[in-house]
């Protein structure tokens, strides 16, 4: 009984990494963030993303796209250059996929002070 339990973890162990996703392990800025207007929003995930099929938008209050300059994914970073902000409140809504083809995706919100 003991080797079928020790056999039975192992293979859960084995098929760990099989079952990860890219997850957002950090936004710079952070969710809820007052920043003054940033150069660079930076989405940092578990994984390399599958850059065909992961991306991010940044939104005002209004829904209007202000990403800026075409969106970089590279690696385990999604980069977003929105040029100059005003003050207000954002949204960046982001979808990664992983190698595993799993796609996930969430929100950052942050405040651009004056």
């Amino acid at each position: 009984m003991k080797s079928l339990s020790s056999f039975v973890l192992l293979l859960t162990l084995a098929a760990s990494p099989a079952f990860a996703h890219a997850r957002l392990i950090k936004a710079t800025p952070g969710e809820g963030a007052h920043v003054k207007s940033p150069a660079h929003i930076v989405l940092t995930f578990s994984e390399a993303l599958e850059p065909a099929f992961s991306g991010a938008l940044l939104m005002d209050k209004e829904g209007r796209n202000l990403s800026g300059d075409p969106v970089k994914v590279s690696g385990r970073l999604i980069t977003l250059t929105p040029g100059r902000l005003e003050p207000g409140a954002y949204v960046v809504s982001w979808h990664s996929v992983g190698h595993d083809t799993h796609r996930l995706e969430g929100h950052i919100h942050f405040t651009v002070r004056p």
